[in-house]
């Protein structure tokens, strides 16, 4: 297994198939290196979510749509059939979950 940690500079704009396997990476190694803004808490409170519901997502979600460049770093949207969330990495090995909705 190569370590992606080491050969991806997370400032830069990842392929969706760079941030998936990336994503895939951390979830495997470290859950506890995924953290939430409070916008994000925010939000999950709003459509009834919890933290399960999100890791949830961040484990089999896909992401389909070119990243932003919003605030300094890119994000990313992981989806599935029924809830969003946009995630952006902070260092090689930890993610920021910045926002989610529940699709309508």
């Amino acid at each position: 297994m190569v370590d992606l940690k080491s050969v991806i500079d997370v400032t830069s704009r990842l392929s969706n198939t760079q941030a998936r396997k990336l994503l895939t990476e951390i979830f495997n190694v470290n859950p506890n290196f995924i953290s939430y803004t409070k916008h994000a808490f925010e939000q999950m409170s709003e459509d009834d979510l919890k933290t399960g519901d999100i890791l949830n997502v961040l484990k089999a979600g896909k992401i389909y749509d070119d990243p932003e460049f919003e605030n300094g770093s890119y994000r990313y949207r992981v989806e599935t059939r029924n809830i969003v969330v946009v995630i952006a990495f902070r260092k090689p090995n930890y993610v920021v979950v910045i926002t989610t909705w529940r699709k309508k």
